[in-house]
């Protein structure tokens, strides 16, 4: 399904390959990005890092999952060994 006319994505990707002057080996990946955003949650509680939901989470999404109840479905749904990473 196409992005709808007042999408802002083709404008930023336009805008990305414009401006590529950061070789991919200094720009850090998705993982590290995401490692660094702070965890408000009880240690007791977690099952899961928070990089590993958030990367799941962003894999969702940019599959078409628009609810949290699709990203938890399409979660569920991940072939084993993707989730394996997801252990504390």
């Amino acid at each position: 399904m196409p992005a709808d006319a007042s999408s802002l994505i083709p404008p930023a990707l336009d805008q990305l390959r414009e401006n590529l002057q950061v070789g991919s080996e200094e720009a850090p990946g998705l993982l590290e990005r995401l490692a660094e955003a702070p965890d408000p949650r009880d240690p007791r509680g977690v099952r899961h890092r928070l990089v590993v939901v958030l990367a799941l989470t962003a894999c969702a999404v940019l599959a078409g999952a628009t609810l949290l109840l699709a990203v938890g479905e399409w979660i569920a749904d991940a072939p084993g060994y993707v989730l394996e990473a997801s252990r504390p």
